[in-house]
């Protein structure tokens, strides 16, 4: 290959590589702005060189010569009445051409000379390469002058999408892309200082803690007070940072989302010296309480405990490692409630419930009291406003209003009683009589303490029963007001008892109603100070070969020894033998009358002791 054909071909590859980079060129700005279809659309239009020929050595752009022999091969000979025409355009290549007939038409002219025919065929050649450079070389201008027109435009494109970019791209300087949140918060073209405050506003950021004590008021430790920041400036300013401002224009259509964990600091010494001055060092008002039962118009119920405000002096850490436990998982509004910091009542209402239980079935529970010949029954709905609790300390239970069970027992009393009552009497001489009680201390005399103690009992336990009622003993002398007799409505005496007719001075003794002894007797001294007197007694002691020693109240006394002494009061009248009297009955008695007790003849006083049992009636009237 000549120098200059080199020279060529260098200069034609040069030229390829510059209109292929300015297409490779013009493809990147087309990709960068593609999305900006205003100034896409005014780009001018440029031809295709991605099928640009490859260069070789035999032919430099690639085209087949083929053509260009079929179409100019060694045009036809001319005839004689053909005259010569000159031909122009695409087919004048420096010589002559002439009119051809279409390439299967032609004929190879006739030659007679060999030698002849071998130059005209070597012209032809020499004809078709020189043609093939000329078109090679107009070829070659087109597309140099196509690579430069694109270079133009690209450059001018270039230009403008420059200046669209970087105006863009200035008007966010300083501030967030479009389409930017920030915790849920619309940030899109704020400037970090007012993200950051579109942040506080619209999420947790608390700038107060808030502690709910456990009757609902709130204590409020504002976090200014003690030294209080947070990590949003900076954590909002470290994302605008990070955010890509080249890529302005892909933000209208991509969206940005970011979010961080709010955390804050503060004077941890500050602040727990706030919880004290407010909370620690308080004193509440709010008090705790035990839970008790009240009795309510339906029946009973618990009212629950309330746990107060007050701090337990021996818990205040407790309180402080309550509270740091929310702070470090980021919580500022804390539910002091669960805290076991306070001091706590001692009664919950879980441990009233089997109380509560058991008040419930006092409705259906029932007291029965026995008298002998009857008895009385209490219900235990009745005894429900009895209840009282014990609101100090519930846990000792509720008790029974002594004053109303006492109340109840006295009703008892009232009816059942029969000491201290008058008493029908049918008498041996008289016939029916009223006996007054005088002051004989026969009768049953119901003990009203100790009943209403065991009322009290049965009421508190809540279970049925059958009990007799306590009566009374004398302490002193262990005398019962009981009776041994079957007891009706309307007698205790029966019909086995001791008869003495002061007046008449008799004594008669009944068993079963059947008189079974009888004798005179001397009653005391009609005075006031050694007389008898009248009432209902009955034998409660015995003692044999006893001496008697007394006074009266006008100063008299005596020392008497007697071998049966029947004991039928609790202040020293009997029945004993007299073996000075000389007689019995009639009128002895006002002359030679005891100190008040009743003399016998010794054999009567004899079967006294040995035949009447202790607890019969003695019934003595004037």
């Amino acid at each position: 290959m000549s120098e200059e054909n080199k020279s060529q071909k260098l200069s034609k590859e040069e030229l390829a590589r510059k209109i292929q980079g300015a297409a490779a060129q013009r493809s990147n700005a087309e990709m960068r702005f593609a999305d900006v279809s205003s100034v896409a659309g005014r780009l001018p239009k440029y031809p295709d060189f991605s099928a640009a020929p490859k260069f070789t050595d035999n032919n430099d752009f690639g085209y087949d010569d083929t053509y260009y022999d079929e179409v100019y091969r060694t045009p036809p000979p001319r005839s004689s009445a053909q005259p010569h025409r000159q031909q122009s355009g695409a087919n004048s290549g420096g010589q002559g051409g002439q009119r051809r007939r279409p390439p299967q038409q032609q004929k190879q002219p006739q030659h007679r000379n060999g030698s002849k025919n071998s130059r005209s065929a070597a012209d032809r050649r020499r004809a078709q390469q020189e043609l093939a450079k000329k078109r090679k070389k107009q070829n070659a201008r087109r597309l140099a002058a196509a690579g430069i027109t694109a270079a133009i435009m690209l450059v001018g494109a270039g230009a403008g999408g420059l200046f669209w970019f970087t105006q863009g791209k200035a008007k966010y300087e300083g501030r967030f892309l479009e389409n930017t949140s920030i915790n849920g918060a619309n940030v899109s073209g704020m400037t970090p200082e007012e993200a950051a405050e579109e942040v506080r506003q619209t999420g947790d950021s608390p700038d107060v803690i808030t502690l709910t004590r456990p009757d609902g008021t709130d204590v409020r430790i504002a976090l200014k007070d003690i030294g209080g920041t947070d990590n949003i400036d900076k954590s909002v300013e470290n994302l605008y940072n990070d955010q890509d401002h080249n890529g302005w224009f892909k933000a209208k259509t991509q969206k940005s989302v970011y979010n961080f964990n709010i955390e804050f600091t503060f004077d941890e010494k500050k602040f727990y010296q706030e919880v004290e001055n407010k909370i620690v060092n308080v004193k509440s008002k709010n008090t705790s309480k035990n839970a008790y039962i009240e009795k309510t118009t339906s029946g009973f119920q618990i009212v629950p405990e309330v746990v107060g405000t007050s701090i337990d002096a021996d818990k205040v850490q407790a309180l402080y490692d309550y509270i740091q436990g929310f702070l470090d998982r980021g919580k500022y509004s804390i539910d002091l409630s669960n805290c076991n910091c306070y001091e706590l009542p001692k009664v919950r209402e879980a441990d009233l419930r089997e109380q509560l239980s058991t008040l419930d079935a006092l409705y259906d529970v029932q007291f029965t009291f026995d008298f002998g010949y009857t008895t009385e029954r209490l219900d235990g709905s009745e005894c429900i406003n009895w209840i009282t609790f014990q609101t100090e300390n519930p846990l000792d239970g509720w008790t029974v209003d002594e004053e109303k069970v006492m109340q109840y027992v006295e009703q008892l009393g009232t009816k059942y009683d029969s000491y201290g009552k008058e008493r029908a009497f049918h008498s041996t001489t008289r016939g029916d009589i009223t006996v007054e009680q005088g002051e004989g201390d026969y009768g049953w005399w119901i003990d009203r303490d100790k009943t209403a103690t065991l009322l009290a009992e049965l009421v508190k336990d809540g279970i049925s029963a059958t009990v007799k009622p306590y009566y009374y003993k004398n302490p002193s002398t262990g005398y019962e007001y009981t009776c041994n007799c079957d007891r009706t409505p309307t007698s205790d005496i029966g019909d086995t008892y001791c008869e003495i007719d002061l007046e008449k001075q008799h004594f008669w003794y009944y068993k079963n109603g059947k008189k079974k002894y009888e004798c005179d007797i001397v009653s005391g001294l009609p005075t006031a100070a050694r007389n008898t007197p009248g009432g209902v007694y009955k034998i409660w002691y015995k003692e044999k070969d006893k001496v008697l020693r007394g006074s009266t109240t006008d100063g008299e006394s005596w020392t008497t020894p007697v071998t049966y002494w029947n004991n039928i009061s609790t202040f020293g009248i009997g029945l004993h033998d007299a073996t000075w009297h000389s007689y019995f009955g009639g009128s002895a008695y006002t002359v030679n009358g005891s100190h008040g007790c009743i003399n016998m003849p010794f054999d009567a006083a004899k079967y006294v002791f040995e035949n009447i049992e202790i607890g019969t009636p003695v019934v003595m009237y004037w």
